[in-house]
């Protein structure tokens, strides 16, 4: 059972996976101690740099769209008040922990959470040698992606309900909402 008290689930979507990329998006789903759902994040954030095409194949977020954001630095006191300083937990965290730590490192600010777990780890050894990507270990908890493309906060309830899994508790619904500093009428495949 979890005894480690809040934590926040989250993931990120970036412009790449090489040194220097940036996050162009940020879902989170923030657990009381007893791993139930408490509030979600959702964000967009302009860059500064293209994103790769192989990521925006993944998350469908093309260069123009996110042009329509503000930077991350304009919601990082609204990120870290997210976090706040709770555990953190991540489907490849060391991924995660750069990326969206480095957007933080930037600004001269701290990382906002505290401990770092990896559900990706955490699957591996409670199922080894089972696949441990996201959507295999959703898919073997009965659990799937309701949209064709890689979505933060989607991904955030997927390793969220992982983590309840590993923690034997049930998954629970996924409760998705559009990226909430969108401008209006601004849709994701602009």
């Amino acid at each position: 059972m979890w005894t480690g008290g809040p934590i926040v689930v989250f993931d990120t979507e970036t412009t790449g996976a090489a040194t220097g990329d940036r996050v162009v998006s940020l879902g989170a789903v923030r657990l009381d101690a007893a791993l139930e759902p408490e509030a979600t994040l959702h964000l967009a954030f302009a860059p500064g740099i293209p994103c790769h095409w192989g990521a925006i194949r993944v998350h469908g977020m093309s260069d123009a769209f996110l042009a329509l954001h503000p930077p991350f630095a304009e919601h990082a006191a609204e990120v870290a008040d997210f976090f706040g300083g709770h555990a953190a937990a991540a489907h490849n965290m060391p991924f995660d922990r750069r990326l969206l730590g480095g957007e933080f490192e930037r600004l001269g600010l701290p990382a906002p959470w505290g401990t770092a777990h990896c559900t990706l780890q955490l699957w591996r050894r409670a199922h080894p040698g089972q696949r441990a990507g996201l959507a295999h270990a959703a898919a073997a908890c009965g659990l799937g992606r309701e949209t064709a493309l890689h979505g933060a906060l989607e991904d955030a309830w997927l390793a969220a309900n992982l983590l309840r899994v590993l923690h034997d508790l049930p998954p629970l619904p996924m409760r998705l909402h559009g990226i909430t500093n969108s401008p209006a009428g601004v849709e994701v495949f602009a």
